[in-house]
């Protein structure tokens, strides 16, 4: 019953909380102590209300959940958990979301509100609405990037806007094609905005995320604040290259992007990346 808990909370999600992180290193403070222990408060913050979320998601998708052959073994679609204490968890980590929130400054629980709130618009509505679904996920994303920024109280650089927005896109997009191809004739009935996409359409859209994306790159590399950063312009290609390879291949990677952890060439190219990155700006 324990792992069944645990597993309803989905913390292999977690890894999307991270985003809170950018603001710090890239502004400059990753050795502040007092400021990591602040993204560290945001991070747990950002933990406890994604997992409500995903509480409050899965009781809503139960039904359809059932008919999936992956989803129908979550907790909840299976029966493991029941509704009512489903509900009750929820409520708890929202309250402890909010909770950890009041420690930091003000913008922060706002956003954390936010990111609560459009949980709920997409769970409800907008995940009806064919690319509005996208698109508030990417926003999402967004709205942790910027948290973290306020958690330290540094100012949201457009770059990091752009740039998290251009890559949630692109990820939600590659998700989408592998649902087409995994569920095929019976992806509407999983998902209602699935029979709106077309695997065309689909590589179309994610053709133009990823030219924003590293068009955004570039731009940053060579005119950010860092200019030497231009450095780890081909590990970040690389890194993309080869997760596009994974979905084009029919990777379980595109359906679960934090299975790119175990892809051996992602995660050297990533520990890279980062290296170059802390070396380059500290």
């Amino acid at each position: 019953m324990l792992k069944d808990y645990i597993r309803v909370l989905r913390p292999q999600q977690w890894y999307k909380n991270t985003l809170v992180f950018l603001a710090l290193i890239f502004s400059g403070n990753l050795f502040s102590l007092p400021l990591v222990w602040q993204t560290i408060i945001a991070f747990a913050s950002f933990c406890a209300l994604s997992s409500s979320v995903y509480i409050i998601n899965d009781l809503a998708d139960k039904t359809k959940d059932k008919l999936h052959p992956e989803k129908r073994f979550r907790p909840i679609a299976s029966g493991a958990v029941n509704a009512t204490t489903a509900v009750i968890l929820s409520i708890i980590l929202l309250v402890i979301g909010i909770y950890f929130s009041l420690f930091l400054p003000t913008l922060f629980t706002y956003s954390a509100l936010a990111y609560f709130g459009l949980s709920q618009l997409y769970t409800f509505i907008l995940k009806k609405e064919a690319f509005l679904d996208i698109l508030t996920i990417a926003t999402n994303f967004v709205i942790r990037a910027a948290a973290g920024a306020y958690a330290i109280s540094v100012i949201v650089s457009p770059w990091l806007i752009l740039g998290v927005f251009f890559l949630a896109i692109y990820l939600v997009l590659g998700k989408r094609r592998a649902d087409l191809t995994l569920l095929k004739n019976k992806a509407s009935s999983h998902r209602e905005t699935l029979a709106k996409y077309t695997h065309e359409l689909i590589t179309q859209f994610s053709a133009i995320a990823t030219t924003c994306l590293v068009i955004t790159y570039i731009l940053y590399v060579f005119f950010g604040t860092h200019n030497a950063l231009y450095l780890t312009l081909p590990i970040a290609l690389y890194a993309l290259f080869r997760y596009e390879t994974l979905v084009q291949t029919g990777s379980k990677t595109a359906r679960h992007p934090e299975l790119t952890f175990l892809d051996p060439r992602m995660m050297i190219s990533i520990a890279i990346w980062a290296i170059l990155v802390v070396l380059i700006i500290y």
